[in-house]
């Protein structure tokens, strides 16, 4: 019975990895006639591997304390797959980057602000340039140039067309919108769909840059580097301080008949300990 509902859960979950998009706006959907049932063993979470790495951190370190039921990370299956997952009751917790839909809402769920995360211009390790001005990062995005600063290529990457990445870069530059519009119209530049994706691209592609996470940087240890915008670095100081605008908030949903269930873990996160860890994994902790 245990080994057909993980092969059930395993089944679904990659399904809505399938989605596409990963924090977009939400697709149109049927709700699951029959709810699932709680695992009675363990509490699940799936989402966005925006959030993925900070919340693996704190489910070891709460698993560590065994003072509950376990907590169980699934792989990303994007924002959209979480709340879905979620409203369904296929976990406990859905992880979005984005907030949820009047539709979603009216589903009986509710979102519960856990971090918020820095979206940065990532680069491939071995990039010798460290600072870009937003001029000419527009002018890469809008093919106008091919190169950095230092005369080195660059290839840029693209996350899919709702992405949050991209919005929250684009309220700090307005002007990347349209060029990158063009980009997905001319078919420019490749269209990575998932944050996994991004992240293998730009680390194995010389030259390479794109909107990333600077929490999944610093939370996995990913071999990446990270830009200055017009003299600004991306840091959790300059986030906090409102220097470095481009971010997105990070929330757990929950189904209201679920949240008795997941209340011992949302009490650890928000938390002294937990809060602490949300900082240290390289984002800045929301206050419940």
């Amino acid at each position: 019975m245990i080994a057909s509902r993980r092969a059930l859960l395993a089944s679904l979950l990659g399904a809505l990895a399938l989605l596409g998009c990963d924090d977009g706006a939400p697709p149109s959907s049927t709700t699951r006639s029959e709810p699932w049932t709680a695992d009675p063993a363990v509490l699940r979470i799936a989402g966005t591997g925006t959030g993925i790495p900070l919340v693996a951190r704190l489910a070891d370190a709460w698993n560590a304390r065994s003072v509950g039921l376990p907590v169980v990370v699934e792989p990303s299956v994007g924002s959209t797959g979480g709340i879905r997952a979620a409203r369904d009751g296929a976990v406990d917790l859905g992880l979005s980057a984005r907030p949820l839909s009047p539709s979603e809402q009216g589903e009986g769920l509710r979102a519960l602000p856990l971090a918020r995360d820095a979206v940065v211009v990532a680069v491939h390790p071995a990039t010798r340039v460290r600072d870009i001005s937003s001029a000419a990062l527009v002018e890469l995005l809008a093919g106008r140039s091919s190169r950095f600063a230092d005369g080195t290529p660059a290839t840029v990457l693209l996350r899919d067309r709702d992405d949050t990445a991209h919005s929250a870069l684009e309220r700090m530059i307005p002007a990347l919108h349209p060029a990158r519009e063009q980009a997905y119209a001319h078919k420019r530049f490749r269209v990575l769909l998932h944050d996994d994706a991004m992240g293998e691209a730009i680390s194995s592609t010389p030259g390479a840059l794109g909107p990333f996470s600077l929490g999944a940087i610093v939370a996995s240890r990913l071999p990446l580097e990270v830009l200055a915008i017009d003299g600004v670095r991306p840091t959790l100081a300059a986030l906090e301080e409102g220097r470095w605008p481009a971010a997105r908030d990070l929330s757990f949903v929950v189904r209201t008949d679920r949240e008795a269930r997941v209340a011992p873990f949302l009490s650890f996160v928000a938390g002294a300990d937990g809060q602490r860890m949300i900082r240290e994994a390289g984002y800045l902790p929301v206050p419940p």
